[in-house]
């Protein structure tokens, strides 16, 4: 099920944010998952938030489940590696 919700929001992701930046899964852990971002976005500021957009989208779909950034590494001009952990929250925490 956290695999469906993960795979919707690359999707969602993709949809609205390509082609300046575009994710991919590229690893399954269990409680988690790493995934590519690549695009021109790298050359801007707040990286981060480009992330972060990601998160938001699971959190949309599913508003119990959160993917916190555990790390991320710019890998090359245009690509980035994030590592994330997915968190079953409960639905009265912020």
């Amino acid at each position: 099920m956290e695999a469906d919700i993960v795979d919707r929001a690359v999707e969602e992701y993709n949809r609205f944010r390509s082609p300046e930046a575009t994710v991919r899964i590229v690893e399954r852990r269990r409680g988690g998952f790493v995934a590519e971002f690549s695009g021109n976005f790298c050359a801007t500021c707040g990286v981060y938030d480009w992330l972060e957009d990601l998160r938001y989208e699971i959190r949309r779909l599913d508003p119990e489940l959160d993917a916190m950034i555990e790390d991320w590494r710019q890998i090359s001009d245009n690509t980035i590696i994030a590592e994330f952990k997915l968190v079953r929250r409960q639905r009265d925490e912020p």
